[in-house]
């Protein structure tokens, strides 16, 4: 290949989102995005549906041509949706501060619950909340509330706490799993300021766990959800 060549390919692949990035790589990001069950919905394959993990899911795409295509298109989908969000953009290109202009809050909102997905560091995190006018809004196209998402990616306890200082509100009704309530052990740590003990199952502990308050949303226990990557 002549000098030529190599100069007219360099930028090409500086502009392909795909170079550099690993399938492994590829596959933790929409994990972490959008979870097993979500990401079974957008893109219907096998390594997804039936016990999905990142190493069975590797070795189906490896030898599956059309499905690794499917998965790359879906990737390539966020990462044009995250580049057109200016906080998101400068958290992964480590430009992030405090002195940006300031975007709308939506998608203030959508950049701080993106970084809480994909374990942003506390001090980013905080910057980006600074952008947030309302803690409680909650944007469309979010599936948790900020409260419940960070709670439930396993945000610092300090963070947790600014949340709840800045008026997050722990009974929002519009989401309500048992261990976000105030009325229970989980919530009233998080609200005085501790970390609550180790979860309980409701039946057989021999410690009693306060009966939560009837809601429509309050079917399963988080501690029964699959287990999250780490």
């Amino acid at each position: 290949m002549v000098d030529g060549e190599k100069q007219e390919r360099q930028p090409s692949a500086a502009r392909d989102p795909l170079h550099g990035v690993t399938l492994e790589r590829l596959v933790r990001h929409l994990h972490s995005e959008y979870g097993w069950e979500e990401l079974a919905r957008r893109i219907p394959v096998k390594c997804f549906q039936a016990n999905p993990s990142v190493g069975s899911s590797l070795k189906f795409l490896r030898k599956v041509g059309w499905a690794r295509e499917q998965v790359e298109g879906e990737y390539l989908k966020l990462v044009r949706r995250e580049d057109a969000n200016p906080l998101i953009a400068a958290l992964k290109a480590g430009t992030l501060s405090a002195d940006l202009p300031a975007p709308s809050q939506t998608r203030a909102h959508e950049a701080l619950a993106w970084a809480l997905r994909h374990g942003a560091a506390e001090a980013d995190l905080r910057t980006l909340m600074a952008f947030v006018q309302d803690v409680n809004f909650w944007p469309e196209r979010e599936r948790l509330p900020l409260l419940n998402l960070a709670i439930d990616r396993d945000a610092p306890p300090a963070f947790v706490r600014e949340l709840l200082k800045q008026g997050a509100d722990a009974n929002d009704p519009r989401y309500w799993p048992p261990l976000l309530h105030t009325v229970d052990v989980e919530g009233l740590a998080y609200q005085t300021g501790r970390r609550a003990p180790a979860p309980m199952c409701w039946t057989c502990c021999s410690r009693t766990v306060p009966t939560p308050t009837p809601a429509t949303n309050a079917a399963t226990p988080p501690w029964t959800s699959p287990a999250r990557m780490a």
